[in-house]
């Protein structure tokens, strides 16, 4: 009933040739993949520059959003003891959001008004996509 047959040392080493070659393609693909992930990245960058920008925008919106919803009910278990001037006080604060804006905005114009820029370059010179 047992019709297997025997394992040779020709056998071994074909094994160990594929596991080699297989560990060896592996090893390759964890160390490229960086430089893919990056090249992706800036290829979708590069074709959709305005769409990037708005899903950094909403990105950063929505951390905000969480930090603030998660800051605001250990605030909120703090303030039930605080007095109403304490509040109106916290209230009166500058609002985090504008900060941010105001700090991505000089970052971003640059690469916006160069595409904006190109594009209106490739429009003036009859250029199409």
């Amino acid at each position: 009933m047992d019709s297997r047959r025997r394992i040779t040392e020709e056998d071994l080493l074909v094994t160990e040739a594929y596991i080699a070659d297989s560990y060896g393609r592996l090893k390759q693909s964890v160390v490229q993949a960086p430089s893919r992930a990056y090249r992706s990245v800036s290829q979708t960058v590069h074709e959709h520059p305005f769409a990037t920008a708005a899903t950094a925008v909403v990105a950063g919106v929505v951390v905000y959003g969480i930090f603030k919803l998660i800051t605001s009910r250990a605030s909120d278990q703090d303030a039930q003891g605080s007095s109403r001037v304490t509040m109106q006080k916290d209230m009166s604060r500058p609002d985090l959001m504008h900060d941010m804006l105001s700090m991505m905005i000089p970052l971003a114009a640059p690469y916006i008004t160069g595409y904006i820029q190109d594009y209106l370059g490739r429009i003036l010179s009859g250029e199409r996509d």
